[in-house]
């Protein structure tokens, strides 16, 4: 059995050297960054639209309507839309509420982002059980952008080969 090589080796060789490691891990680098800004900046704009991804909140309740002044569900200070964010790692990013995120009475936000996301059913010290239905806002964005996430890399990818 005979092997034939075909194609431009010599150009092959030229982009798997000369820097090509540093080259790709910055291409990644650069897409994983981009990605992360984007999926922060759909998951603000899902909870200001109501809408996170596409698919639309549960309705408040109207005691909490009445206790917030508000029908919008996860804004009540600003706080917790304005802690979503981004950290990139050597090996990927984190995009959400850091754990380290705390109000002012030191209660962990990303706490707060988990009963909104999955939901919740709190059993109160009167005897009330109060029944929080999930209001997911990180889950829906990041499967609506998966594919532009995708193709980010996928550019980044070729920018280097080419």
């Amino acid at each position: 059995m005979e092997v034939s090589r075909f194609g431009d080796w010599d150009r092959a060789k030229v982009l798997l050297t000369n820097g090509f490691n540093q080259r790709l891990a910055l291409a990644v680098r650069q897409a994983t960054t981009k990605n992360a800004l984007l999926l922060v900046r759909e998951i603000q704009r899902g909870i200001r639209s109501q809408a996170p991804g596409g698919k639309q909140f549960a309705p408040l309740a109207e005691v909490t309507i009445e206790r917030k002044g508000s029908s919008k569900a996860l804004i009540d200070t600003g706080f917790l839309l304005n802690s979503i964010t981004q950290k990139i790692m050597s090996d990927g990013a984190f995009v959400g509420l850091l754990r380290t995120s705390v109000y002012k009475n030191g209660e962990s936000i990303a706490n707060i982002g988990a009963i909104m996301e999955y939901g919740a059913t709190i059993n109160h010290p009167s005897g009330a059980v109060i029944v929080i239905p999930p209001r997911p806002f990180l889950h829906p964005t990041m499967l609506k952008y998966r594919n532009e996430v995708i193709e980010n890399y996928r550019q980044a990818l070729l920018s280097v080969i080419r």
